[in-house]
């Protein structure tokens, strides 16, 4: 655990102590520093897991949104563009399909 969590747990396990009337315990515990706590519990205390190492990115700028924006919408307008392309030949498609269809009718004599 961090010494944090540590702490946290010590400054709990005080009022628990005190609240339930065991005050010789409460100031036993009081009396300790972190690392003892810790060691009294059996736990290992550890530098904060949370902390970053190396620098943060940088935000990107107004432009650069900007610009991956027009990217963005220009790749949209390709790929609107291909299903169009890809609607027209399915509807080509459509129309041939029917137009043998009526081919084959007009051979029935009834």
């Amino acid at each position: 655990m961090t010494k944090g969590e540590a702490e946290t747990k010590r400054q709990k396990a005080i009022e628990f102590l005190h609240r339930i009337g065991n005050d010789d315990d409460a100031a036993r515990f009081e009396a300790m520093d972190v690392r003892e706590y810790a060691e009294h519990k059996g736990a290992d205390l550890i530098e904060n897991p949370r902390r970053r190492k190396g620098s943060m990115p940088r935000a990107k700028s107004k432009a650069d949104l900007e610009d991956e924006l027009d990217d963005a919408n220009d790749y949209i307008e390709e790929l609107e563009g291909k299903l169009n392309d890809i609607v027209g030949i399915a509807a080509d498609d459509d129309d041939s399909d029917e137009d043998a269809d009526s081919d084959e009718d007009d051979d029935d004599p009834e």
